[in-house]
């Protein structure tokens, strides 16, 4: 089997390749090996303020010879997030291919850092043979099973918005701004940040009011197949011990679970995802080379 290189095009968030790349990810990582990178994080890297746009060219589609995307190499927001190599197929051809593409194209202070989940054991080999070497775990992905009824109480001051629910750009915006620990006040997002991703479900973006103000918030990225994926979930430091993040957390997943969620998952090492209902899935180590 032969593979042929394809640069991500023109340096913009969305353009004609995303849907199959969104596709791809769809197919590939509802479980196992892919799990740690759910199209719902391809989607939420490629909406965020912090995106690295300039960057975006090397992000390389793998193709095989009936022209189908096998594999895919990419970073996650910030080119110092290096790198990820997610593939349909275990063929070494191809993950060395990939394993090459990523060492000419991602370094950062003279090494290639590629993260690759423990489970996906053909990569795990391939990286050993081409001079890798395991550094440190990155992350975990937690999941929980949706086959029971998620239930919760808030404070009678609190609400929950509706699916129907208007989002306020700026009071969304002030919400992640204050719940992820930042002071001040942020400039407002541009027009091109404020436009509905391409598979944006608005009922999954769940947040808990005071009156007018977003407190907590939970966004939960699901279209079909079996696995949604949560990003992100902030309560704002004036708020925080109240319940509402468990709640705005359970709404949501409680939404993809009408739709056809089977389970969902989330990256995090916190506590408060355990003491919900999550399990360890998987975890993601980083390996490295000069």
């Amino acid at each position: 089997m032969s593979y042929k290189i394809e640069r991500y095009r023109e340096c913009k968030r969305f353009n004609e390749q995303y849907k199959e790349i969104y596709q791809f990810l769809l197919a590939n990582a509802d479980k196992g090996y892919n799990e740690h990178f759910h199209w719902g994080r391809f989607e939420w890297m490629m909406c965020h303020s912090f995106l690295e746009i300039k960057e975006l060219e090397k992000i390389a589609l793998f193709r095989d010879e009936n022209n189908i995307l096998v594999g895919l190499v990419t970073y996650d927001t910030c080119y110092d997030d290096q790198t990820y190599l997610l593939h349909s197929v275990d063929d070494k051809k191809l993950l060395k291919m990939m394993i090459d593409f990523a060492v000419q194209n991602y370094k950062i202070e003279g090494k290639t850092r590629i993260k690759a989940n423990q489970n996906d054991v053909a990569l795990n080999e391939v990286l050993a043979e081409n001079g890798f070497v395991q550094s440190h775990k990155d992350n975990s992905i937690l999941e929980m099973d949706l086959q029971w009824d998620m239930n919760y109480v808030i404070p009678q001051e609190f609400t929950i918005s509706s699916k129907n629910f208007e989002i306020d750009d700026w009071k969304y915006q002030m919400v992640l701004h204050k719940g992820f620990d930042n002071e001040g006040i942020p400039e407002k997002w541009d027009e091109e940040l404020l436009k509905p991703t391409p598979n944006l479900k608005a009922s999954l973006k769940v947040f808990a009011l005071k009156g007018e103000e977003y407190c907590a918030h939970c966004g939960v990225w699901y279209t079909q197949g079996e696995t949604a994926y949560i990003e992100p979930v902030v309560t704002i430091p004036e708020y925080r011990k109240m319940g509402l993040a468990k709640a705005v957390v359970y709404e949501a997943i409680s939404r993809a679970k009408e739709l056809g969620a089977k389970r969902v998952v989330v990256l995090s090492w916190e506590e408060f995802y355990y003491k919900i209902g999550f399990e360890m899935s998987s975890e993601v180590c980083c390996w490295e080379k000069e």
